[in-house]
C-alpha cells in the first residue's frame, strides 16, 4: 500500500515509525483515527505483525467500531480476508478478560455487569438494611464515597478504618462494605470493578499475567490524554519489556479530570519511557481558518500543554456569529432563528429543512430548558443526548433484568426489579421475607424460590405470593432450557417469554401514546436479532455485556434532527454548524470549577471551550445572556473566553437596564468469541453438571430458503416457510407445533425432498 500518497508528512511519520515507544500529539481534526487505523494496517502489511498480536484501545464503543470497520477493510485489501482485530474500549476489553479469567475470583462466566442505575438500586437496598430510607441524604453521600474510593482503586479492605475522620465517613464505609458483599454474592461487577478486578487478577496470578502479556506485541491507545491512573496501570500490566506502546492524544482536550483523567500521564510519558518518540499532528482537516484561529488563540492561555499551532489549508469560511441577549429566553429565540435559517439553506432530498448538520452544545444540562421550548414552538425536531437513553428506559431495563436473571440467578438486584413487574401482589413485607429467608439459607432470592419446595414448611412467605413466584421461576427455568437448546432464535424465545409472563399485556394496559413503550420493547427484540445475526460467533451473554457498556454517543443514529448535548458528550464528534450556548462568566467557565480547583479548574474549563469550538466544521455560533443569576448573585456578563479567543462581542446595555443586546457577525465484529484466540465459547445457559455431548454439526449449510418451501425439523416435524427475516432467520409454520422463528442454518432443520428426489 502506498501510504505516502494517502497521508501528510507528519501522519506518514506517525504511521511508519520504528520506535518502540511513540507519543502522537494529535490536534483537533488532525486525522488521529486515520493515523491509528493506518498504523494497524502498516504493522500487518509492512512489519508482518500477526493481526491477533495487536491490541487497540478506543475511548468509546462508537470509535472502536469505526476503527474496527476502517482497519478491517484496509487489512482485507492486503490479506484477502478480514481477520478479527482486538479493538475495543478499556471496559469492553476487561469484560472479555473477566469472562475468560473470572474463575480466579470465584465468579461464573455468566456474571452480571451493573450499570449506574443498578448500582444505585443496590446502594438503596444497603441503606434499608442499615436502617436508612432510600431517599435519605446519606444514600447520596455513600454513593459519592464509593465512587471516590474506586477511582483511587480502593476496596473496603484497602481502607484504614483508624484514619476515617468523621461519623458520616464511618457510615459511608459501612455502606461500601455492604455494597461489596451484596454485589459479590450476586456475582456482579460494576463499571469500576471491570478494570479493578482485571488488575487484581493480573497482579495476583503471575501465570495469567504472563499468558496475556504474551498475546500482544503492540498496544495502541486512543484519547490517551483522558487516561486515568487505573487504566494506565492496566496498560503497563499487559505490556512486557519487548511490547511496543503507541499512544495518541491531545493534552489540550483533557476534559475528564473530574472522573479521574490524569493529564500528567501524557505530558510526562517520557519519564516512564525515556526513549519515547513524540510526533505532532498539527494540520487540521475539519474546521475553517476562522474557527481554528479563535480556538488557537484561546488555548495558548493554558500553561499545561504541549505547544502546537494547528493550521488548515481550508478557506477562511464564514465569520463567527455572536449574540449577547438580555435573558435566556431571548438567547434561545436567537438560536432558534439561526437554526431555522441554516436548515432552510440546506434542504434534504425530500426538499425539507435539513437539521442533521446542526448541534447545540452547552456546559451544563440545566441550560437547555428555554432552548427546548423554542425549538418545540418552531416545530424544529431535536434530540437530547446524555439524557435517558434507550437502554435506560423502564420497560427495556425491566426485560434486561429478566434476561440477566436467566444468565445469572444470583443477581438479587435484577430480581428485586422484576419481582412485581408486572404486578403480582408482592408487597415490601413479602419481598423482605423472601430476602431474609434466602439469606438464611445462603441462597439468592431466585435460587431460594427455585428450590422453595425444600423450605416451604418453615417459610412465612404468604402462600399466594409463594405460588405466584415459584410459577414465575418455573417459567424462567423453562425459558433458560429453550435458550440452552438453541433450537429457536433467542429473540423469538425471549419474546414468547415476555408474552407468557404477561409483561406485554401489562405494557398495553399502561400504554401512554406518547411513550411508545411497546414499540421500545419490539425494538429491543429486533436489536437482539440484529446483534446475533451480525455476530454469529457471539452468544447472548455478550449481547447483554455490550448493552451494559454502551455510552451516550452509541445512541446517535444521525436522524434529521438538531442534536443537543453537553460538550463532554460531543468530544470526538463534528458538525457543520455548531451553536455554543450559555457562554457567560460564572456559567462557562464555571464559577464552581474556578473556586474549587483554582488555575487547574480554569485550564480545564478553557480546554472544554476549546473542544466546543473545534467541533465546528463550517459555521460557529456563540451566545450568552445578561440575566440576573442566583448562582453569582449578580447579572451575568460575557465569558472571558470571548476575549481570550479574540472574538469581539456586541455592545450591551449596563446592568441596571439590560435588554438591548443585539447580534452581529464578527470575524474571527464480528467473531467476538474468538477474541482470546484459544478455547471455545461456553454457553451461558448450560448446566455445569451435564457431561459434554458428542460434537454435532453446527450448520446445515442452507442460506437460501424461500417462502413456500417445505421444511423438516427434528423436534417440530414438517412445516412450511412463511417468512424470511434479516437474512439468517426464518419463520416456519409447522403442522403440529405452529409458527416458530428459527436460524435458517440450524442443524436440526432440513429441506423436505420433492417426489422427484431433489431437495
Amino acid at each position: 500500500m502506498d501510504y505516502a500518497s494517502l497521508l501528510n508528512e507528519q501522519q506518514l511519520k506517525a504511521v511508519e515509525t520504528s520506535s518502540q515507544y511513540v507519543r502522537v500529539i494529535a490536534g483537533a481534526g488532525s486525522g488521529k483515527t486515520r493515523v491509528l487505523t493506518y498504523r494497524i494496517s502498516y504493522l500487518i502489511s509492512d512489519r508482518h505483525v500477526e493481526p491477533s498480536r495487536i491490541l487497540a484501545i478506543a475511548f468509546t464503543n462508537k470509535v472502536a467500531n469505526e476503527m474496527n470497520s476502517r482497519a478491517g477493510k484496509l487489512v482485507n485489501e492486503l490479506l484477502g480476508y478480514t481477520p478479527f482485530l482486538h479493538i475495543s474500549t478499556f471496559h469492553s476489553f476487561c469484560a472479555r478478560f473477566l469472562r475468560s479469567e473470572c474463575g480466579c475470583l470465584g465468579y461464573p462466566s455468566g456474571f452480571t455487569i451493573y450499570d449506574e442505575d443498578d448500582s444505585s438500586r443496590l446502594i438503596k437496598s444497603v441503606a434499608e438494611s442499615l436502617g436508612y430510607r432510600k431517599g435519605d441524604d446519606m444514600v447520596k453521600q455513600a454513593k459519592r464515597y464509593i465512587s471516590e474510593q474506586k477511582l483511587k482503586g480502593l476496596y473496603p479492605d484497602d481502607i484504614s478504618v483508624n484514619k476515617i475522620a468523621y461519623r458520616d465517613q464511618k457510615e459511608c464505609y459501612k455502606f461500601y462494605q455492604q455494597y461489596e458483599i451484596k454485589k459479590t454474592l450476586g456475582f456482579a461487577f460494576d463499571f469500576d470493578d471491570l478494570l479493578l478486578k482485571t488488575i487484581e487478577v493480573l497482579e495476583d496470578y503471575p501465570d495469567v499475567r504472563a499468558k496475556w502479556q504474551g498475546r500482544f506485541d503492540h498496544i495502541l491507545i486512543d484519547e490517551f490524554q483522558d487516561t486515568n491512573d487505573i487504566q494506565y496501570k492496566l496498560m503497563r500490566l499487559l505490556a512486557r519489556p519487548e511490547t511496543s506502546i503507541y499512544v495518541v492524544g491531545d493534552p489540550d482536550q483533557t476534559i475528564y479530570t473530574w472522573r479521574g483523567a490524569n493529564q500528567g500521564i501524557i505530558l510526562g510519558f517520557e519519564k516512564t519511557y525515556p526513549n519515547v518518540e513524540t510526533i505532532i499532528l498539527n494540520q487540521n482537516y475539519r474546521s475553517t481558518k476562522t474557527v481554528l484561529g479563535a480556538a488557537n488563540k484561546l488555548i495558548v492561555h493554558n500553561k499545561k500543554r504541549v505547544p502546537k499551532d494547528l493550521f488548515t489549508n481550508a478557506g477562511e469560511g464564514e465569520p463567527i456569529s455572536v449574540k449577547v441577549a438580555s435573558t435566556s429566553e431571548d438567547e434561545a429565540r436567537w438560536v432558534g432563528q439561526e437554526v431555522a435559517k441554516v436548515a432552510r439553506l440546506r434542504k434534504n432530498l425530500n426538499g425539507d429543512p435539513d437539521y442533521r448538520s446542526i448541534a447545540i452544545l452547552y456546559r451544563s444540562s440545566y441550560l437547555t430548558r428555554p432552548f427546548e421550548a423554542e425549538l418545540k414552538d418552531r416545530g424544529i425536531p431535536y434530540m437530547i443526548f446524555g439524557g435517558l437513553r434507550f437502554y435506560e428506559r423502564a420497560e427495556v431495563k425491566d426485560l434486561l433484568a429478566y434476561f440477566n436473571l436467566l444468565l445469572n440467578p444470583a443477581d438479587n438486584v435484577s430480581f428485586e426489579r422484576i419481582v412485581n413487574v408486572p404486578r403480582r401482589g408482592v408487597g415490601d413485607v413479602s419481598l423482605g421475607r423472601i430476602q431474609q429467608e434466602a439469606l438464611a439459607k445462603g441462597l439468592s432470592d431466585y435460587e431460594y424460590l427455585r428450590r422453595f419446595g425444600e423450605f416451604a414448611d418453615d417459610s412465612e412467605i404468604p402462600s399466594r405470593v409463594a405460588t405466584t413466584l415459584v410459577g414465575l421461576v418455573a417459567e424462567m427455568e423453562e425459558t433458560k432450557k429453550k435458550l440452552n437448546e438453541k433450537v429457536e432464535a433467542y429473540s423469538s424465545v425471549l419474546k414468547d417469554f415476555a408474552t407468557d409472563i404477561g409483561y406485554l399485556s401489562y405494557l398495553a394496559e399502561e400504554e401512554d401514546p406518547e411513550e411508545d413503550r411497546l414499540k421500545n420493547v419490539q425494538s429491543l427484540f429486533d436489536d437482539i436479532t440484529h446483534y446475533l445475526n451480525n455476530n454469529p460467533n457471539s452468544d447472548f451473554s455478550e449481547y447483554l455485556q455490550n448493552v451494559a457498556l454502551l455510552t451516550s454517543q452509541d445512541d446517535m443514529s444521525g436522524g434529521n434532527y438538531v442534536s443537543l448535548m453537553t460538550i463532554h458528550i460531543a468530544k470526538g464528534l463534528e458538525f457543520d454548524n455548531v451553536f455554543v450556548i450559555g457562554l457567560s462568566q460564572g456559567v462557562f467557565p464555571s464559577v464552581r470549577a474556578e473556586s474549587e480547583s483554582g488555575r487547574d479548574g480554569v485550564e480545564e474549563e478553557r480546554r472544554l471551550a476549546y473542544v466546543a469550538l473545534t467541533r465546528a466544521k463550517k459555521r460557529l455560533f456563540l451566545s450568552c445572556n445578561t440575566a440576573y443569576s442566583y448562582v453569582t448573585d449578580t447579572h451575568l456578563e460575557p465569558s472571558k473566553f470571548f476575549k481570550e479567543a479574540g472574538i469581539a462581542v456586541p455592545e450591551y446595555n449596563d446592568w441596571s437596564n439590560p435588554g438591548y443586546g443585539y447580534s452581529r457577525p464578527h470575524s474571527y465484529q464480528k467473531g467476538a468469541s474468538s477474541f482470546f484466540g484459544d478455547g471455545g465459547a461456553i454457553s451461558p445457559f448450560a448446566d455445569e453438571k451435564e457431561e459434554p455431548e458428542e460434537e454435532k454439526p453446527t450448520d446445515n449449510g442452507i442460506r437460501d430458503w424461500k417462502v413456500g418451501e417445505e421444511a423438516h425439523h427434528e423436534k417440530f416435524g414438517d412445516g412450511k416457510v412463511v417468512e424470511i427475516i434479516d437474512k439468517n432467520i426464518i419463520i416456519v409454520d409447522f403442522e403440529s407445533a405452529g409458527k416458530k422463528t428459527l436460524l435458517a442454518s440450524h442443524p436440526m432443520l432440513s429441506r423436505v425432498k420433492s417426489k422427484g428426489g431433489e431437495a
